[in-house]
């Protein structure tokens, strides 16, 4: 499907399948819709599935100077509606599940169920710290010169091939706008009011194998969100979107359909 323009900003949208309540698929920091090019044709054998490039990632618009995850909310609900869309199934990985998040507190008409895979409750401490050193280092060396120990912390050793598979995507990201971007995740706050508005079913799913973000982080996001399930996908890292999509998909339809 083309691009989106939404006035504010142009995003492309993969639109496939027909069918149940449309799911939005919401992308990783350094990815695309093209990271969940294993995860979408087993979910649009009966559902209508939208997957977005983020602003400043894949083949959507890339404008310069400062935003926040916010504006990434805001960007996917007018997309939403021009899509004429209504209420949405919501699954994301990493960035994409806390801007699923922000979907479901800031327009929460919008958001029927939140699937979050790879969470954390805020960017607090080193976190942050760590995000935005690698978006002023990219600015310098480029990804290339990033890529073997991001791609390392989000990729167990179990998972080399994925990794391998996951490089050329990872390197086809433009250094400034992937910088705009690691900045507006470095920069989120996200308080325990703000967790405790969702008022929508949510399952929160960490990779048994997730470095950044362990299981026990995920669960401190479950126990922040009123009446939140919590999963362990025990052959999953940092992105099981990539790594363990039929595990995900499984969790999803259970969640999803109940």
């Amino acid at each position: 499907m083309p691009c989106v323009d939404t006035g504010r900003i142009s995003l492309y949208v993969e639109d496939a399948g027909t069918g149940g309540v449309p799911l939005l698929l919401l992308h990783e920091l350094g990815g695309s819709s093209e990271s969940w090019r294993k995860v979408i044709p087993l979910l649009a054998t009966d559902r209508r599935v939208i997957a977005v490039d983020m602003r400043c990632a894949g083949r959507s618009e890339k404008p310069p100077g400062p935003f926040t995850l916010q504006d990434l909310a805001d960007d996917l609900e007018d997309v939403l509606r021009s899509l004429d869309a209504g209420p949405v199934d919501v699954i994301g990985a990493a960035l994409g599940s806390l801007a699923g998040a922000l979907l479901a507190i800031r327009h929460p008409t919008r958001v029927r169920r939140l699937m979050m895979c790879a969470v954390a409750p805020d960017m607090a401490g080193p976190t942050r710290a760590y995000v935005a050193e690698r978006a002023e280092k990219v600015r310098v060396v480029g990804m290339r010169g990033v890529a073997e120990a991001s791609l390392a912390n989000s990729f167990p050793p179990t998972h080399d091939e994925e990794r391998a598979s996951y490089r050329g995507l990872y390197l086809g990201n433009d250094p400034a706008a992937y910088a705009e971007l690691s900045l507006a995740l470095a920069r989120l706050e996200l308080t325990p009011a703000d967790w405790g508005a969702i008022a929508v079913p949510v399952l929160v799913a960490s990779g048994a194998h997730d470095f950044l973000w362990p299981p026990a982080i995920g669960r401190k996001v479950a126990a922040l969100v009123p009446g939140a399930r919590f999963d362990v996908m025990e052959d999953a890292g940092h992105f099981p979107h990539l790594q363990a999509p039929q595990t995900l998909v499984r969790l999803a339809r259970a969640f999803l359909d109940d």
